[in-house]
């Protein structure tokens, strides 16, 4: 059962153009403390999130009404271009932290296949 909730939680929730903050968060089967639970990684980024936190907030939210837990480990930015397809992951989070940038680059690879996707440390 747990796995099958952790499955209907998509990988990537992204705006489909634009710059904007981004999250990457572990989604527990469980409570997080319990190391046994399965985990999934995932990446959302929306421009209505003013602060990383929002965006951690609502997903957190529908995570919870599933009854899982979650942990946002780490923030950025991301400057999605549809028309180019292109997408740069960059930045880092001021409440959260710097998130994994590979980490985030691979989950969009995989929704994203036609797309150029690149990570950098520069800019905030």
């Amino acid at each position: 059962m747990t796995s099958e909730k952790l499955e209907s939680i998509p990988d990537v929730e992204i705006d489909p153009d634009g710059t904007f903050k981004y999250v990457l968060i572990k989604v527990y089967g469980g409570k997080k403390a319990d190391s046994s639970e399965e985990v999934k990684t995932v990446v959302r980024g929306f421009k209505w999130g003013e602060y990383h936190g929002n965006i951690y907030d609502k997903t957190s939210e529908a995570v919870q009404a599933l009854g899982l837990d979650s942990e946002c480990i780490g923030g950025g930015r991301i400057k999605h271009d549809a028309a180019a397809k292109k997408i740069l992951v960059y930045g880092y989070s001021q409440g959260f932290g710097k998130a994994d940038h590979e980490v985030t680059v691979s989950l969009l690879k995989k929704k994203y296949t036609d797309y150029n996707i690149s990570w950098s440390d520069a800019g905030y």
